[in-house]
This record gives C-alpha cells, sequence and structure tokens, in this order.
C-alpha cells in the first residue's frame, strides 16, 4: 500500500520495542505468581473430580471440591484485575511514546505517509503492545501448568502418557504454521484498516467539496473500493480462524482415538481400572487447555508483530530534536535573511526551488511572487527550517539555518497561512496558542484588535471564552482567518511570513489589516507572499520567482526595467506600465 513503509520488521527489532518505554513489571510478575498458585487449585480441584467420580462423595471430598472452584474464580478475578491494569499502563506508555514520536518526525516524514496513517497507527495499532506483554507472562504460566499438569499425568498412567508423546510433532507443527498464518493475517488486516482510515479520513473532511463538484457517486464507488479492501483482510482472517479451530480440534480428536486405543488395551491386560480412561482424561483435558493456551498465545505474539510492524518502522524511521543544534546568539534575530545556492524538492529528483541566492533585509518588507508552483510557499517553510535544503544554505545573519535548535528558530516566525487550522478550544486559546504559560488577556484582545477581530470576538456568545469548534468549523472562513492573523501577531515575532494572509478577507479589509501590521511591527522583518500586486508594489524587496528559479530582486521601479515576470503581473492586474495607459 502507499503509505505504508514495507521495511522489514525483524523479530529483534519487535522484542526492542518494548525496551523504549517502561513497563509496570510488578503487576505482571503479580499476575504470574497468581497464575501459578491457580494452577495447584486447577489441579486440586481436578483431584477432587476424580475421587467424586470414583464415589468418594464424603463431606470432606464435597466441601474441598467447592472451595477450591471458589479459589479458582476469585484467583482468576485477581488475575484479569492485575493484568489488565498493567495492559493499560502498557497502552498509555506505548502511546505516549508514539504520540511524542509523530511529532518529532520530520515534515518530510508526516506528508509521506499522511496524517491519516499516522492516526490509524496511534489509535488502533498501538493497541497491540499491551497484548504482547500480557501474552508474554500468560504464556510462561501456560507452561508452567502444563508441565504441572503433565507430570501429574505421568504420575497417574506413566504408560498412556508416553503414548501422548506421539503426538508431540503434531502439536509443534500445528503451532509453527498456524503462528506464520497468524502473523500474516494481522498484517494484512492492520494494512487494510490503514487504508480505510486513510481514505475516510481525507474525504469526509473534504465532504464540502465533494458536494460542491457533485461527486458523491463516484466517491461512493472509491469508498467502497476501501471497504472492499477491508471486506478481503476480514474474509481472510475468518478462514484463518476457522484453520485455527480446525487443527486445534483434529489435534484434540487425535489426543482422544490415542487415549481410547491404548487405554483400553491397558485395561485388557489388567494395568488399568475401569476407570481409568475417564480418570485420565480428566488429567489429558487440562493438559489439552494449556497446551491450547500456549498456542494461542504463540499465534496471538506473531500476529501482533504483524500488527505492530508499522508502529516499529515508524520509531526506527527518522526523528527531529527540536532541541539539537546551537542557540541562536543574543540579537542574532535583528539581522537579514540570507540564501546561498538553494536548492530543494518534495520528491527526488523534481526540484521545486532551484539554486537560489538573495537576501532578504531586516526590518523590511519583502514580497516574493510568481507563478503557481514556483516554490513561494516552499520558500516560507525552508526559511522557518520546516525542511531542510536539498543543496545549499540558509544563513540567520551569521548562524546557518540548519545548525541551529529548530525550536529557538521556529519561535522567531510568525506564520499566517491561506487556509490556518485552528483547534477545538476557546478564541483565546486558540490567539495564545504558542503560549507556554498562561494566556495574557490583554495582549490576545491587542492582538485582536490589529487582526480586525475584536468587534466580531465579543459579538460570539461567550466572548473570548467561545469555543471555535473542531478546525474552527463554528466560524467563517475569515472569521478564522483574523483569529489565525491575531495569532501570528499575539507574539510579536521578529520574522512574520504572510503566506497569501488575506485571502478568506475582502480586499478593503486585507489591506487595512496589512497597513496595521506593518504599522505595528515596524522594524521587524515581514515576508509577503501575494498575488495582489497593490500590497507587492509598496514592498521594500520583491523577489520574484519563475518555475522555481529567480528571476529578479529589487524595488518596484528596478523590476519595471529587469522582469518581465513582474510586468506581465502588473499589466493582468490592470496597472498602467512607464509610457502606456492603464486597462480598462
Amino acid at each position: 500500500m502507499k503509505n505504508k513503509q514495507k521495511a522489514k520488521f525483524s523479530f529483534g527489532a519487535y522484542l526492542s520495542f518494548f525496551t523504549r518505554f517502561p513497563i509496570p513489571w510488578w503487576l505482571f510478575l503479580l499476575s504470574l505468581l497468581l497464575g501459578f498458585a491457580n494452577t495447584e487449585v486447577v489441579l486440586a480441584v481436578s483431584n477432587y473430580l476424580i475421587r467424586i467420580n470414583k464415589g468418594e462423595l464424603y463431606n470432606g471430598v464435597i466441601i474441598g471440591y467447592a472451595l477450591m472452584n471458589v479459589f479458582n474464580a476469585l484467583l482468576s478475578m485477581l488475575i484479569n484485575l492485575t493484568g489488565g491494569y498493567g495492559s493499560a499502563l502498557v497502552t498509555l506508555r506505548a502511546r505516549k511514546l508514539l504520540w511524542r514520536k509523530i511529532l518529532h518526525l520530520p515534515m518530510r516524514e508526516v506528508e509521506r505517509r499522511q496524517p491519516s496513517a499516522l492516526i490509524s497507527g496511534l489509535v488502533n495499532d498501538i493497541t497491540q503492545a499491551s497484548l504482547v506483554v500480557q501474552m508474554a507472562f500468560n504464556t510462561i504460566v501456560s507452561l508452567y501448568s502444563f508441565f504441572r499438569c503433565c507430570w501429574e499425568m505421568y504420575r497417574f498412567d506413566g504408560t498412556l502418557s508416553l503414548y501422548m508423546l506421539l503426538l508431540l510433532p503434531i502439536a509443534v507443527l500445528v503451532f509453527a504454521l498456524v503462528g506464520h498464518l497468524q502473523y500474516q493475517m494481522m498484517l494484512r488486516r492492520y494494512d487494510s484498516l490503514n487504508v480505510m482510515t486513510t481514505f475516510f479520513s481525507e474525504h469526509i473532511s473534504a465532504a464540502k467539496h465533494v458536494k460542491a463538484q457533485a461527486m458523491e457517486d463516484l466517491e461512493v464507488t472509491e469508498g467502497l473500493k476501501a471497504i472492499d479492501s477491508r471486506y478481503k483482510a476480514d474474509l481472510y482472517y475468518a478462514f484463518m480462524v476457522a484453520v485455527q479451530t480446525l487443527s486445534n480440534s483434529l489435534y484434540n480428536t487425535i489426543g482422544t482415538i490415542v487415549i481410547a486405543l491404548c487405554g483400553s488395551d491397558l485395561i485388557r491386560q489388567g494395568k488399568m481400572t475401569e476407570t481409568g480412561i475417564n480418570d485420565f482424561s480428566t488429567y489429558k483435558g487440562r493438559v489439552d487447555q494449556y497446551t491450547a493456551e500456549v498456542l494461542t498465545h504463540y499465534q496471538t505474539l506473531k500476529g501482533t508483530q504483524g500488527a505492530l510492524q508499522y508502529v516499529g518502522v515508524l520509531l526506527d524511521g527518522p526523528e527531529e530534536d527540536p532541541q539539537a543544534g546551537d542557540p541562536l546568539p543574543d540579537k542574532q534575530t535583528a539581522q537579514d535573511i540570507r540564501l546561498e545556492r538553494v536548492s530543494f524538492g518534495y520528491i527526488p529528483q523534481q526540484p521545486v526551488l532551484h539554486d537560489l541566492s538573495f537576501t532578504i533585509p531586516h526590518g523590511k518588507v519583502t514580497a516574493i511572487i510568481g507563478n503557481n508552483g514556483s516554490g513561494k510557499s516552499t520558500l516560507l517553510k525552508l526559511l522557518q527550517g520546516i525542511y531542510a535544503p536539498d543543496s545549499g544554505r540558509i544563513w540567520l545573519g551569521s548562524t546557518p539555518v540548519d545548525e541551529s535548535k529548530p525550536c529557538e528558530l521556529r519561535r522567531q516566525f510568525g506564520y499566517i497561512l491561506q487556509n490556518n487550522p485552528l483547534f477545538s478550544g476557546s478564541v483565546r486559546d486558540n490567539i495564545a496558542y504558542g503560549e507556554t504559560g498562561s494566556a495574557d488577556q490583554r495582549r490576545v484582545e491587542q492582538a485582536a484588535r490589529l487582526a480586525d477581530a475584536d468587534s466580531f470576538i465579543r459579538q460570539l456568545p461567550n466572548g473570548y471564552d467561545t469555543d471555535v469548534g473542531a478546525a474552527g468549523a463554528l466560524l467563517s472562513g475569515g472569521q478564522r482567518q483574523r483569529i489565525a492573523i491575531a495569532r501570528a501577531l499575539y507574539i510579536r515575532p521578529a520574522y512574520l511570513l504572510m503566506d497569501e494572509a488575506g485571502a478568506s478577507l475582502d480586499h478593503r479589509s486585507d489591506a487595512a489589516i496589512f497597513r496595521t501590521v506593518r504599522e505595528e511591527l515596524k522594524g521587524h522583518t515581514i515576508i509577503v507572499v501575494a498575488h495582489d500586486m497593490r500590497t507587492v508594489m509598496d514592498a521594500d524587496l520583491i523577489v520574484v520567482l519563475n518555475h522555481g528559479e529567480l528571476e529578479a530582486t529589487g524595488t518596484h521601479d528596478e523590476l519595471l526595467a529587469a522582469s518581465p515576470t513582474y510586468r506581465d503581473y502588473l499589466k493582468k492586474q490592470g496597472f498602467a506600465l512607464p509610457g502606456e495607459e492603464a486597462a480598462k
């Protein structure tokens, strides 16, 4: 599948996964000891049952049988409680580990894997981690119980017990075969689950666009393909479960036949009592029970290896440390940004930016223009260190961006996108997002006024405490954009990046907000990506990109002479060039 990495997840890597976070061993060890005790209680129940079958209906036997069953129930409850609590802690800690990893993934990894696949790994796949730890301890208990019951069975009748050894090769064969099938089955199920999660996460969130293009019928067809992928995986799972059940039943049936044939022969020879087969079958039933448990635990462990493959490969992948690198020197942010032969592409061999070299002056307004796909937005991400150039270097004063601490570097930037994500929570929380302490209400309101948002915020049901809904769904597009602008202004960044920041606003509002921002952040560096030439013309420096290459830099007057692309943009928007009349 396209969003899942197919790198091999070896058994060694599978085991090392569990060294990455603390496991509450004491809970599982307690569960283990309780399991050992429960085995002895189960054997005691079997002994009492054999005596009852022989007609020993004494009060002591009946009371002992009843008490042992009560103890068995109590111990089973305690085993489930300790194991369940331990499993919940493992899931909690494994999920925290994966969440931290996702947050520290390089941006290229996030986009390559797609957020919906990462969500599926965090919500679904990771839950298998707790099952592994619990099954490992349960396997130890089951093995102990298996050998303990085998010993009791041998003590009861050694000859018939030795006959049962003939079944050992069959058990081993079933053990290995079904375990391999379980691994493939779970790998396929979780892959199909991620395919389905990715599809519906993307397409349901874009429901408005689907309806706007009248694409419901086509999306139904595409959705059914994703559902069908999961359906086929479920059929495969059902088939494998049937194979597993059949193999276990055949093994038990063969064991019953061996006991009947060999036991009847021993009875004819006078080496076993007439009730011997029934009594022996009581122990054999316990042995079969624990054999099935060991087999099931092994199959489950192999299945979780397949289920955790995506998580394991993800955790072994690249990671960005926001604290790694050199701290920015004092006053370093009051410096120019310099690009030296910078090239970058999202896909190898398909560069978006080619050999860019220019300087963005500190404390000035720099506008970047270019045709669609020329790399304007990509350039802004490179300035923040969100992506690293494939070649060349970006400097913040005398400090290379790639050697700076990402957390310190990015806190110097405010970033306003064309479509800014908001988070569930209050208006205040969204404006103050990025504040490590409590929000400063005075600064929140000041930023809102600068973004022309204060008036509409105060008209909301709860003012600044109003919940904006998931992704700001309870606000209009223009309201969301104003809050996003206020969020960038709240931190008073040294460098403000505006990527079509007024696209959701009418021109008058956009122009008014931009004038206010320029006045408020006078002396700060403002970098604007815009198509509206009225915004671009007043910039101190204009950068013209043409298909990812630098065509020219300069002021409005300089570019009139140096840049055909710049002149073409002016013409298309009705501006008069020197010696020409403005378009009507």
